[in-house]
């Protein structure tokens, strides 16, 4: 599980430097569907619902989407998914994360792959770094292979040229025709203080490099939004009103519900209102860094998604200080209810 997460976390750490450098359109990309079949001369961000892509990338290409079809050749390759499929891709390393991640006939040197199945039918060039639920090989693997997982097939086409490392207690079958040149089993050790720890840390490095790759897409296909957030004016009366505003919210929302649950009309409405009362507190951080880094760096930092992920990183900080985090997060969540509120209150106005 360990190995998943820290997995996961270098991959979304990856996606975080793809708007910093990002030049034009042409290679950040994002949409409900995206397709790319021209070739980039430069490194690539896409994203969306499905991304499908057969360009040739210079540089490395980073992708994020529901559903996941790659064939492209880039330099490095960084794809986070539900379904991912990498079927005929040619790239030096692969880093891939997902909920079902296939590799089929592709070129890579090194396979990073965090999933809850992998299932490997392509050559890899040299090793394999695998964690997952279930773990399937059913082809030549020109190194070793490092392994996580409960469940491992190693099918009749497999073959590891170097050690199979994996835990003692896994559920692991091996075909008669395949051929495996050394297996290694290592013990998986009781949870002590020291992984307590670190699982802390990096649930905490997990929740804010998921908030900024939600961000970046959500400032990639919202752009009038943000704009909006951007125009905030920078005193403290508007802030107070934001701030008054979403403490209302906060207050009023759930309370409404209850009353609305109570009769039998009601009770659709209550529950979307609770889904959307749910989701607008848990992005509530995205006005207050908006607002936050336009105050104190825009004039230092000029792109938009660096100044971003600064101020994100500042305030995620600021709440880890014992004693005044519980403040910064309920200011956090207040001001961004307000902001969401007002901006949603203009849009109905202006129509």
């Amino acid at each position: 599980m360990k190995k998943k997460i820290l997995l996961i976390i270098i991959l979304l750490l990856t996606l975080v430097v793809v708007p910093v450098g990002a030049k034009s359109k042409d290679n950040f990309i994002a949409n409900d569907n995206v397709k790319v079949n021209k070739n980039i001369g430069a490194t690539t961000f896409m994203a969306g619902n499905r991304v499908e892509a057969s360009s040739q990338i210079d540089g490395a290409n980073f992708v994020a989407g529901n559903n996941v079809a790659l064939s492209s050749t880039q330099d490095i390759l960084f794809a986070a998914g539900n379904n991912v499929i990498v079927d005929g891709a040619v790239t030096k390393d692969a880093f891939l994360a997902g909920s079902m991640i296939s590799v089929e006939s592709s070129t890579i040197r090194d396979l990073y792959a965090a999933a809850s199945t992998i299932r490997i039918d392509s050559d890899i060039n040299r090793n394999a770094y695998l964690g997952a639920d279930e773990v399937i090989i059913n082809s030549k693997i020109n190194g070793d292979v490092e392994v996580a997982a409960d469940k491992i097939k190693i099918g009749e086409e497999a073959e590891i040229t170097g050690t199979i490392n994996y835990p003692e207690n896994a559920d692991i079958s091996i075909a008669e025709t395949a051929k495996v040149a050394k297996k290694t089993t290592y013990e998986v050790s009781e949870v002590n203080k020291e992984t307590v720890v670190m699982t802390k840390i990096m649930d905490k490095v997990y929740a804010f490099l998921s908030m900024l790759l939600i961000s970046i897409i959500l400032m990639a296909m919202n752009k009038k939004v943000f704009t909006s957030m951007e125009k905030i004016k920078k005193d403290l009366n508007t802030f107070a009103k934001h701030f008054g505003i979403g403490f209302v919210f906060l207050i009023v929302v759930p309370i409404a519900a209850i009353i609305l649950m109570c009769t039998m009309i009601g009770v659709p409405l209550s529950i979307i209102s609770l889904l959307i009362y749910g989701i607008m507190i848990y992005l509530s951080i995205i006005p207050t860094t908006v607002y936050f880094g336009n105050l104190c760096f825009k004039d230092k930092i000029k792109n938009k998604y660096l100044l971003y992920a600064v101020s994100l990183l500042i305030i995620y900080l600021l709440r880890l200080i014992p004693g005044i985090g519980g403040l910064v997060s309920f200011i956090s969540l207040c001001f961004g209810l307000g902001v969401y509120t007002e901006l949603i209150r203009k849009n109905i106005s202006t129509k």
